[in-house]
């Protein structure tokens, strides 16, 4: 029994050297290769959150020299499949922009205006050794030739309260590819949006004018409400679960052809329902 306990244990023991000299080159320090590593994150709110991206990027101590490179994901993947990544580290390094660290191995930049799939890229050069490492990013695209401006006005005396006041400078905007699909930015303040997706249905109001029914599905607000967590929002179909209440009810949210928006939505928390009300966005 000993003689396969002994086994085990030496077995166990290579396992875990093999193990640690797997992990090795991933630890800042220890990897004799240059390594420079990507991360991109939310940036601060006078950024589009929709396009914008805060990146950092991490120097493992061995790049002497480092670059990096913002382009549609598709024409990175065409050119690593065609040439191989050789190919593309070259084009990082010729065409990219070089990265200058601080004393902690850090350099951090936010990248503007990636509506679409993009790579982020990072090359690191040491003499002779070259590494790629990348992050990538899908940014929604909206269309710069449909934005409308004008003030977004919140209803419910939670959300003015969260956000400091009961009216915004904002754009309507619609997407680019996908035209049913608009947005509010800055609806709630900097930083914040709110989405909506049109229907085919149309109504007309007391003055004989014609709006088209949207829905807001239900999304995540960047503010809080006190210690409650983020607020969110969605129209009353989907809060009640059942879409009459738009359609049939008289809880309907519509955009007129001039880009007036009004809003029947309910905001809420984790612990609960903080109120429904109606929103608008009049164009200026």
């Amino acid at each position: 029994m000993k003689k396969y306990i002994y086994i085990f244990a030496a077995f166990a023991a290579a396992m875990s050297l093999s193990s640690c000299l797997e992990e090795h080159g991933t630890e800042p320090g220890n990897d004799s290769n240059p390594v420079v590593t990507v991360y991109n994150y939310a940036p601060s709110s006078e950024y589009d959150g929709d396009t914008d991206q805060r990146v950092r990027f991490i120097n493992n101590g061995k790049a002497a020299q480092a670059y990096y490179l913002v382009e549609p994901k598709a024409d990175k993947d065409a050119l690593i499949d065609s040439k191989g990544e050789s190919a593309y580290i070259d084009k990082v390094i010729s065409e990219g922009k070089a990265i200058t660290f601080d004393k902690e191995g850090i350099f951090e930049t936010t990248i503007t205006e990636m509506g679409g799939d993009y790579s982020i890229s990072a090359v690191a050069v040491d003499g002779s050794k070259k590494t790629l490492r990348s992050t990538d990013f899908s940014g929604i695209p909206w269309d710069a030739s449909s934005s409308i401006e004008g003030t977004y006005t919140a209803t419910r005396s939670a959300v003015i309260s969260a956000t400091g006041g009961a009216t915004h400078e904002a754009v309507l905007q619609r997407h680019q590819t996908n035209p049913k699909i608009y947005r509010i930015k800055g609806a709630f303040g900097p930083g914040t949006k709110i989405t909506l997706e049109m229907t085919d249905v149309k109504m007309t109001d007391a003055d004989g004018e014609e709006y088209t029914i949207f829905r807001v599905a239900p999304q995540v607000l960047p503010f809080t409400y006190g210690s409650y967590g983020n607020v969110n929002v969605r129209d009353m179909g989907y809060w009640q679960g059942d879409d009459a209440y738009v359609f049939s009810y008289g809880y309907e949210s519509g955009m007129y052809a001039d880009g007036y928006c009004f809003f029947t939505v309910q905001f809420y928390v984790s612990a609960g329902s903080l109120g429904w009300g109606t929103d608008t966005f009049e164009p200026k």
